[in-house]
C-alpha cells in the first residue's frame, strides 16, 4: 500500500547558535600599568625611610629636592625642604632611605661638605664640579634620633676610631686651629679637633686626638708646646733660634716629648688635661717647690736684668728675678735699685720640710758668713743680667734685715766688666788728681799717690790673669760671639744666595753643566 505523504512545513523558529567569549588584547596594556603602578607604588614607599630635621647656621649651598646625603659616599637621602626658623636658623628636612634608619642614633655627626681651607688643609675641592652635599657620619648610640644640629666645621676623627682623646689649656690659640698637627719626633701622630673659649677663665680649650698607636707615649708628665712660627729668644744663656717643620710653620702645630723610662708617671685615660707651653723653653723653665721671696737693693745700674733672669750660686740656678721696680721700696733715702727674687735653698742643701723656718735660717746662718748678691753679666752680645750668690772675702758683717714687709739680702758691688768699669773709672779718675802741677816739696806725695795708684792697677790686673774666673768668662763669651758672628754671615750668605732657603731648607750642593771639565 502507498501512501503519499503529506510534506511537512518548515520550522520557522531562529535558530540560536552561542558564540564562545573570547578575552581581548586591549586590556592587557592597562593592565600591565596598573601592576606596574602598584609595584611602583610598593617600592617607593619601602625604599622610603625616616624624614629628619638638621639645624645650621646658613643654607649655602643646600638646595631642597637636588643635594644629596651621603655616607662613605653612598646615597642615603635627599634634601626635602629648607626653611628658616623664628631664631633666624636653618632648618633642613632630610628625606632618608630605610638602609639610612639605623644609622640615625644620638651621637651621629652631620655636616655640609664645600671647599674649605683650615689645619688640616684643603677639601672639599671634588664639590666645585659636583655640588655640595650633606654628609653623614654614623655614631656609636644605640638611641634613635631624629632632630640633629649640624656641624659647621667637619669632625678631624671619625668616630669610633682607637686612640686617645685629651684636652688642652693655653693663654691664647697661638696659631692652633681644628685640624692642626700633633707630632712626635717629626712624626704626625693626632690633630686638634676642637677649639674654644672660656670666657670664666680666660683659657683657650683644645680637643685633641692621639693615634692608638702612640698613645702610650703619653703620660702624666708630658710636656706638650706649640711649634707654630719661628721661636727666637734673647736672654743671659745668648741667642736662640728654634723652628718646627714647614707644617707647622703654615698651618700651626704641637709637638711633645716623652720623658725617660725612670721618670715615667702612669698613662693617662680619656680627658686628661694637660698644659700647652707655648714654646720649648717655657717647658724647661725654672721650678722651685718652696721658694723665699727676697729683695735686693742695688746702687748701681739693672739695666739689662729682666724678669725670670736666674739667679745662681756657683753657677747653679737656684732662684728667679721678679722684677726690678721702686715700688717695693719707694721711701729708700738712697734711692737704691729695689730687686725682687725667688730663692729655693733646698737645691742648695736639704732642708726639712717643715715649713719656711729652716730654710730662712739657713740663709740667716750664711749671710753672717759672707753670702752676697751681686749684678753679673750673662752675655756681652746681649747685654743680659743674673743675680749671683757667692761668699765675699773681707765682706762686712751684715745680717738680714726686714724693711717695709721684705726680707733684704745684702748685696756686694758688681762683678765681671762692670767692676772692671767701676775700678777703671776710679784709676782714671785719680791720673786726673795726681799733685803733677805741685812744687818739688810735695814730690814725695806725688810719688806715693802713683805708687798707690800702681799697686791697685796691678790688682785690678791680677784679676784678669789666665787662671781667673773673669778671663775665662770673658774668653768664653768671645768664643761663642765669634760663633754667632759666623754663623750669621753663613745665614746671610745663604739666603742671600737662596731667599726662600728659610722654608725650604738649605739648598744642596748644585751638579756641575754637562760638558765642563769638572
Amino acid at each position: 500500500m502507498s501512501s503519499d505523504p503529506t510534506p511537512r512545513e518548515p520550522d520557522s523558529r531562529p535558530i540560536i547558535k552561542h558564540k564562545k567569549t573570547r578575552f581581548s588584547a586591549v586590556w592587557i596594556i592597562p593592565l600591565v600599568a596598573a601592576l606596574f603602578g602598584l609595584w611602583l607604588t610598593w617600592k617607593y614607599y619601602s625604599a622610603r625611610g625616616p624624614e629628619i630635621t638638621v639645624r645650621f647656621e646658613t643654607a649655602e649651598g643646600i638646595i631642597a629636592g637636588k643635594t644629596p646625603v651621603l655616607c662613605r659616599s653612598v646615597n642615603i637621602g635627599t634634601v626635602d625642604k629648607v626653611q628658616l626658623t623664628d631664631k633666624l636658623k636653618v632648618r633642613v628636612t632630610l628625606e632618608m632611605t630605610s638602609d639610612a634608619a639605623k644609622l640615625l642614633v644620638q651621637d651621629t655627626q652631620i655636616w655640609v661638605v664645600r671647599p674649605r681651607y683650615g689645619g688640616s688643609g684643603i677639601s672639599g675641592l671634588s664639590t666645585i664640579v659636583s655640588g655640595n652635599y650633606i654628609e653623614l657620619e654614623p655614631g656609636l648610640s644605640k638611641n634613635e634620633r631624629t632632630d640633629f644640629i649640624g656641624l659647621e666645621q667637619p669632625p678631624v676623627t671619625p668616630k669610633g676610631v682607637p686612640g686617645l682623646h685629651i684636652k688642652f689649656m693655653a693663654e691664647d690659640a697661638g696659631g692652633i686651629d681644628p685640624g692642626s698637627p700633633i707630632t712626635y719626633k717629626g712624626i704626625g701622630v693626632g690633630k686638634i679637633e676642637k677649639r674654644t673659649f672660656r670666657a670664666e677663665t680666660g683659657k683657650v680649650v683644645f680637643d685633641a686626638f692621639i693615634e692608638g698607636d702612640y698613645e702610650k707615649l703619653v703620660h702624666q708628665n708630658t710636656k706638650f708646646w706649640n711649634t707654630s712660627g719661628i721661636d727666637l729668644e734673647v736672654g743671659a744663656n745668648g741667642v736662640k733660634l728654634r723652628t718646627g717643620t714647614l707644617e707647622g710653620l703654615l698651618v700651626g702645630g704641637i709637638t711633645f716629648n716623652e720623658s725617660p723610662p725612670e721618670e715615667h708617671s702612669p698613662v693617662v685615660a680619656d680627658g686628661a688635661v694637660f698644659t700647652l707651653f707655648t714654646s720649648f723653653e717655657d717647658t724647661e723653665k725654672f721650678m722651685m717647690q718652696n721658694p723665699l721671696p727676697y729683695l735686693l737693693l742695688f746702687t748701681e745700674s739693672v739695666r739689662g736684668l729682666n724678669p725670670e733672669a736666674p739667679v745662681e750660686f756657683r753657677g747653679i740656678r737656684i732662684g728667679t728675678v721678679d722684677g726690678a721696680s721702686f715700688k717695693y721700696l719707694p721711701n729708700d733715702p738712697d734711692q737704691r735699685v729695689p730687686v725682687m727674687i725667688r730663692i729655693d735653698p733646698d737645691l742648695i742643701t736639704e732642708l726639712p720640710s717643715t715649713g719656711y723656718a729652716p730654710a730662712q735660717d739657713f740663709i740667716a746662718r750664711n749671710v753672717a758668713k759672707g753670702l752676697r748678691a751681686s749684678l753679673k753679666s750673662g752675655n756681652l752680645l746681649t747685654g743680659q743680667m743674673f743675680i749671683d750668690l757667692d761668699f765675699q772675702k773681707n765682706a762686712k758683717a751684715e745680717e738680714v734685715q726686714q724693711v717695709g714687709g721684705y726680707e733684704i739680702l745684702p748685696t756686694g758691688p758688681a762683678g765681671g766688666l762692670a767692676q772692671i768699669q767701676e775700678q777703671a773709672s776710679a784709676l782714671l779718675a785719680k791720673l786726673q788728681a795726681l799733685p803733677l802741677e805741685k812744687t818739688v816739696n810735695n814730690a814725695s806725695d806725688a810719688l806715693a799717690s802713683i805708687k798707690t795708684t800702681a799697686d791697685e792697677l796691678k790688682k785690678t790686673a791680677s784679676g784678669f790673669n789666665d787662671n781667673s774666673p773673669l778671663y775665662h768668662n770673658l774668653s768664653e763669651t768671645l768664643r761663642q760671639l765669634d760663633e754667632t758672628l759666623r754663623s750669621l754671615r753663613s745665614l746671610t750668605s745663604t739666603l742671600d744666595r737662596k731667599p726662600n732657603s728659610i722654608i725650604f731648607g738649605k739648598p744642596g750642593s748644585v751638579p756641575p753643566p754637562k760638558g765642563s771639565d769638572h
